[in-house]
């Protein structure tokens, strides 16, 4: 800093003798003194100070333009626009040939919405400096004000200066379409491509245009030029593409498509291709027959990019080959490792495969290359917890909820953090957080049914649990987990004749639920139903459930 500062100073004090008042040498002396002291407080963000010591230097010489600048830009850290504008103003006014100052007096009347007005303060800029970057934005400003007649006319002087170029008639492109001219924009791209009759692209711009206009006979030879010379362009490719699909000539549409996959295009224009076409049934009836061969030319065209092989991936993950499909995206996340979506995609596949340990290995790989991100910790507590390793399960949940940055987030990993205490037998932490969730957010039905079915497990605090239980089916009154949730606790506290009339509630809604269907058992067991409750044990067991206090059951007949 000791550097640096003396020769910003020097420059400043280049600039502050930029002044047209002729000064004495005890006015020189003062301004200075006063110049410097304002620099000085100014940089050490005492605009207060700098203030009053610029007011001090314009006392002896107002028409100080570096003076005017430095005191808007305090104004505007403090927030005095109308101030500041009128000191930009006076910058100029007293250097309208300074680049810096001009600039600036512009930005701020954009600032306000006076687009017209930066637009002919720009035109002085110009006038005064002769550089074109000053039309530039002047042109801008006159389209941001509706003024597109003026915007044209200082197009068209930028390209009496410069020639013919892509920025400028692209910009009166874009005017002419805004004003419903799109003749006059056609007209635009077509002297573009007079003035570089080799560039294939200004060809295709073209080409798109007269789609858009209608002339699509014209974009179509148009567009067959451009393959004559280039059989690989993919631009061209995939507008006669979507050209044909408009037709409803799917084969062409189809032949386009696959040239234009084993094409150099860029990948993301693939991807963004078939992003449109697998969600729909283009190619129906042998739509998902196409789309996997389109899929394996851009994964044959693209080898060493991760995008073609998350396309594979879902392919089968369509088809419910879970294990497949997890191949494809382990094989994009090695081609990218910071491909969050593969990583999803991967996490997923592992818990439909109950394979926690792969889960549990691709969330570490997660958290390593995606350290603040949430989700990250949660798959891999989730895990952990299936895996019973419940330490590791409770430091990922711990690591998930320090890590959220907003609301939304925190409270996933709070109630994921609860969720994992309770399994892990930790019940004071898991109260807390989930008490920690609705001090946040009183309404989350998840959290109030979650909270409530874990005391109602541990036999504890049963009217808090009830009333919770009760307030998240307010919340969602067809939820079965929620009517299960509520049956059990009244089944913990004896009363189960009504805890009988809501789990039935429960089962006319899923009554594929093996919890559910065992909760049923328990409660008509209770109740002197031992027959039937015998029948729901077996069916919860026919359902998938593995566990062994039910398999106790069915073999005693009796609840423990």
């Amino acid at each position: 800093m000791r550097r640096i500062l003396p020769y910003l100073f020097f420059w400043l004090f280049a600039v502050s003798l930029n002044a047209q008042k002729v000064l004495t040498e005890t006015q020189r002396i003062e301004f200075d003194k006063h110049f410097f002291n304002g620099m000085r407080e100014k940089l050490i963000n005492n605009y207060v100070d700098a203030e009053n010591e610029f007011r001090l230097a314009l006392a002896i010489n107002y028409e100080s333009a570096n003076l005017h600048y430095q005191l808007a830009n305090i104004l505007e850290a403090t927030k005095r626009l109308d101030e500041c504008l009128q000191e930009a103003e006076n910058a100029v006014k007293f250097d309208p040939a300074n680049a810096w100052y001009i600039n600036y007096l512009a930005d701020r009347l954009k600032a306000e919405k006076r687009y017209l007005d930066a637009a002919k303060v720009c035109e002085q800029g110009f006038k005064k400096t002769k550089e074109i970057h000053f039309l530039f934005q002047k042109s801008a400003y006159e389209m941001m004000g509706y003024n597109y007649t003026a915007a044209i006319k200082t197009i068209n002087q930028i390209e009496n200066i410069e020639g013919v170029k892509e920025a400028t008639s692209r910009q009166k492109e874009e005017i002419y379409l805004a004003i419903n001219k799109p003749q006059k924009a056609v007209e635009e791209i077509r002297k573009l491509c007079k003035a570089y009759p080799e560039d294939l692209n200004f060809k295709g711009l073209l080409a798109d245009l007269l789609i858009a206009t209608g002339k699509e006979k014209e974009a179509v030879a148009l567009y067959e030029e451009i393959l004559r010379k280039d059989p690989n362009n993919g631009y061209a490719l995939f507008a006669l593409a979507d050209f044909y699909k408009g037709k409803g000539d799917k084969e062409r549409y189809f032949e386009m498509v696959k040239k234009g996959m084993v094409s150099p295009i860029e990948v993301n224009l693939k991807v963004k291709m078939l992003s449109l076409i697998i969600p729909s049934q283009d190619f129906a009836p042998q739509h998902l027959e196409r789309c996997e061969t389109l899929i394996q030319l851009f994964v044959d065209a693209n080898p060493s990019n991760s995008e073609p092989y998350l396309f594979k991936g879902d392919l089968f993950l369509q088809k419910q080959n879970f294990q497949e499909a997890r191949q494809w995206y382990q094989k994009a996340t090695d081609l990218d490792p910071f491909s969050i979506i593969a990583w999803e995609q991967s996490v997923f596949c592992d818990q439909q495969l109950q394979r926690f340990d792969w889960m549990k290995t691709d969330a570490e790989k997660m958290m390593q290359y995606f350290p603040l991100y949430p989700n990250a910790y949660y798959y891999h507590s989730l895990a952990c917890r299936s895996l019973k390793e419940f330490a590791a399960a409770l430091k990922s949940a711990r690591e998930g909820v320090a890590v959220s940055e907003d609301e939304e987030s925190l409270i996933n990993m709070l109630t994921n953090l609860g969720t994992i205490a309770h399994y892990a037998g930790d019940y004071t932490l898991a109260d807390s957080s989930f008490d920690a969730v609705l001090a946040l957010d009183p309404i989350n039905a998840l959290a109030l049914n979650n909270y409530a079915y874990f005391l109602s497990l541990r036999n504890d605090n049963l009217d808090k649990a009830e009333n919770m239980s009760k307030k998240s089916l307010e919340l969602n009154p067809e939820s079965s987990s929620y009517l299960d949730t509520y049956a059990w606790i009244l089944y913990m506290k004896g009363n189960y004749t009504e805890a009988k009339v809501q789990i039935e509630r429960a089962l006319s809604l899923s009554p594929n639920s093996a919890e559910i269907v065992e909760h049923y058992g328990d409660i008509c067991y209770r109740l002197g139903e031992k027959e039937r409750a015998m029948n729901q044990w077996k069916k919860a067991l026919e359902l998938g459930s593995d566990s062994e206090e039910l398999k106790k059951k069915v073999n005693t007949g009796l609840l423990p």
